[in-house]
């Protein structure tokens, strides 16, 4: 039981210490959860859509939630797959470029990291901020909408977004009702984009944490070159004095 606490210490410790490690645990989890729930966003909203410009049985309270879902999954899975070869690029020109040193290669791939990130979480936020108020308006009821927000607030927010369309209470009961929608696909829109936003929160958590303070603030962002650079001219120097003491025991002999 010690060694088994033992060794769960010194992989966290790991995990905490070892930058390249969180980061294969970071695709790791981006692979094995991250895709999946973006497929389930697809498969759900391909089934539940109808032709845009049409009314959807399927959910005649926001015919519009499968589009939702289809071009929210592909278009975030898209960006996703694009930071990985985005990342996998910078590192290839990294490490074989030929125009400057190793500090200009880093701050380069850190650069355009930093600039796709910014621009990705940008676009994510929009996004979920639409869409979120398209789903979640319909749960919460106008007359609740009202009491929250004010008839002015709402009117003016609605006018912000370009939303004309009537707000229901959505039921999953009465098919032939204006406010029914699909309980399936109103609760994946719903219960995903709850979580999108706690990921995001933690996402944008990481993103401070990690490119903005670690690395610009400490100024660790090439402490490795530093290092390489510092045991490459001690190596240097321990086989010019190598080569030295060899020199003196010829001239010696």
């Amino acid at each position: 039981m010690g060694f088994q606490c033992s060794n769960c210490g010194k992989k966290l410790e790991g995990f905490l210490t070892d930058r390249e490690q969180r980061k294969v645990w970071g695709m790791g989890i981006l692979y094995v959860v991250g895709f999946p729930i973006l497929t389930l966003m697809v498969v759900v909203g391909a089934l539940k859509a109808s032709p845009p410009g049409e009314d959807n049985p399927n959910c005649p309270a926001e015919p519009n939630m499968p589009w939702f879902l289809v071009t929210g999954g592909g278009g975030i899975a898209f960006l996703l797959l694009v930071r990985i070869v985005v990342n996998k690029v910078m590192r290839c020109v990294k490490n074989n470029q030929q125009c400057c040193d190793d500090v200009a290669g880093c701050f380069c791939e850190f650069g355009c990291n930093l600039i796709y990130d910014i621009m990705v979480m940008v676009m994510i936020v929009m996004w979920m901020i639409t869409v979120t108020w398209w789903v979640f308006r319909h749960m919460i009821g106008p007359d609740r909408l009202h009491s929250i927000l004010g008839k002015e607030g709402l009117d003016t927010f609605r006018a912000s977004l370009g939303d004309n369309d009537t707000i229901h209470h959505v039921q999953f009961t009465d098919p032939q009702s204006s406010n029914y929608c699909d309980h399936l696909l109103y609760m994946v829109a719903f219960v995903l984009l709850s979580l999108g936003w706690i990921v995001l929160i933690v996402a944008l958590f990481v993103f401070i944490a990690d490119k903005i303070f670690n690395k610009l603030v400490c100024c660790r962002l090439c402490s490795n070159i530093t290092h390489k650079d510092t045991s490459e001219d001690d190596e240097e120097q321990i086989r010019l004095h190598s080569n030295s003491n060899e020199m003196n025991i010829s001239s010696a002999i």
